[in-house]
């Protein structure tokens, strides 16, 4: 994946602490003197709505005393060896997700692509190119034999893009799902998980396997699914009849787990108002605890890529979108601007951390090496706010990197004051108050 994250010397990281104002105030610069606004997210902007993180959502007595990380329990073969501890774990991801509220932040960045990234000429430029691309015949359209939704439900992209690695879907609660990229995709969204079966092998032992996916399938789980019934003493699940509400939510002391999460409820009249219905009703293939492909039968999954996962099936429409506006962009400065007047992207990434690092990797390369295109990288991260690539290699490729060494939403919300101190024409109310310093 290319170069690794590094942490800043403890002088450095200091000298970034005390410059977060300062930061913020160029970042804010950046954003009102942009063209194009990519937010990339990782798991540090999910866990500001108390959601865990990777270091802290497997640290419960049950997975401690099976000496299991979230490495270990993060891989689809659980399904096949012991599907009560796959549901046991995913289940709970999923009633986590369904829960809780987004936070803030989410509604500050949609305010910006409302007032500065929607109605440009840029933004019209780029989704009418991304319309007229998407009718054009791909080989993609034949990848999946399913797809969640249909295309005609998503309103193209403007100048505003949102890619994630985060898995819970919380996006669809405030953005339009055109411009939604999930890279490693959601707990909303299904497939095969293929055919458990035991057979007998030369000596007579049986042996257990599960056969491959009957098909390159994604389905979409009902808006009304009720919440997987799961032990929090064992941390399994058991097939059978599915929880009949979601347990209270608890005060979180000290760091958020699977199933003891903080934050706030969602509302329901937001949750997933922004997902487009889905194609094929599902919902009978949800009717246990343990749900079923709705083509051969066999065990579903959760269509989110897992470590040692070769079976995942991503949205091919979803993949295509963020392509085709990553090719406009650059089709769009390319014909109209050089490298003396280049398109302005600027990239603000919060959260992304280095334990999978695939959002970093995009945030320093999607527009890199591109003439007419002038990148400002503005990664926000409380440990590693500084670029994995060589400063000087970045420059030569027309990025720019600004640091913040914050949490995210303190930084969204500080950013949010600069910009509405220097336009406050453009926002209709009072920001909210960042977290003091």
């Amino acid at each position: 994946m290319g170069a690794q994250p590094t942490k800043p010397e403890r002088e450095e990281a200091d000298e970034l602490r005390k410059n977060v104002p300062q930061a913020c105030s160029e970042a804010a610069d950046a954003i009102l003197d942009a063209d194009v606004l990519l937010l990339a997210t990782g798991a540090g902007w999910s866990a500001e709505s108390g959601l865990a993180v990777y270091r802290d959502i497997a640290n419960v007595k049950a997975y401690a005393e099976r000496d299991l990380t979230y490495r270990e329990l993060c891989v689809p073969s659980w399904l096949r060896d012991e599907p009560e501890l796959f549901w046991g774990f995913w289940g709970l991801c999923f009633n986590d997700y369904r829960q809780t509220r987004p936070h803030d932040g989410y509604g500050i960045v949609k305010k910006w692509r409302d007032a500065m990234f929607s109605t440009s000429d840029v933004a019209d430029v780029i989704g009418l190119r991304v319309a007229e691309q998407e009718k054009q015949s791909s080989l993609e359209d034949l990848k999946n034999e399913e797809e969640a939704w249909s295309n005609d439900h998503v309103t193209p992209p403007g100048a505003f893009f949102s890619y994630t690695s985060n898995v819970d879907a919380h996006f669809y609660d405030v953005l339009d799902a055109g411009e939604i990229r999930e890279c490693h995709g959601n707990v909303e969204l299904y497939q095969c998980g293929g055919r458990r079966v035991v057979v007998e092998d030369e000596e007579g032992e049986k042996v257990l396997y599960m056969s491959k996916k009957c098909s390159r399938s994604v389905w979409r789980a009902p808006s009304d699914l009720a919440p997987y019934a799961v032990s929090t003493e064992t941390m399994l699940a058991e097939d059978g009849t599915r929880a009949s509400s979601l347990a209270a939510k608890t005060d979180v002391d000290d760091k958020a787990t699977i199933g003891h999460t903080g934050g706030e409820t969602r509302d329901p009249s937001t949750t997933l108002q922004h997902m487009p219905p889905p194609l094929n009703d599902r919902s009978k293939t949800f009717d246990k605890n343990w749900p079923i492909c709705p083509r051969c039968g066999g065990r579903a999954r959760p269509a989110i890529l897992m470590f040692e996962d070769n079976d995942w099936v991503d949205s091919a429409l979803q993949d295509r979108r963020y392509r085709e506006w990553t090719a406009a962009v650059r089709w769009l400065a390319t014909e109209t601007r050089s490298a003396s007047n280049p398109l302005r992207v600027v990239i603000l990434e919060v959260g992304a951390g280095g334990n999978v690092t695939t959002v970093r990797h995009e945030s320093e390369h999607v527009f890199r090496n591109v003439d007419a295109v002038a990148t400002t990288l503005i990664r926000v991260n409380p440990e590693l706010p500084l670029p994995d690539n060589d400063v000087d290699k970045l420059a030569a490729g027309r990025v720019r990197v600004v640091s913040i060494m914050a949490g995210g939403l303190d930084a969204i919300k500080r950013i949010d004051a600069c910009l509405r101190e220097r336009r406050p024409d453009l926002f209709d109310e009072s920001p909210i108050p960042p977290d003091e310093a």
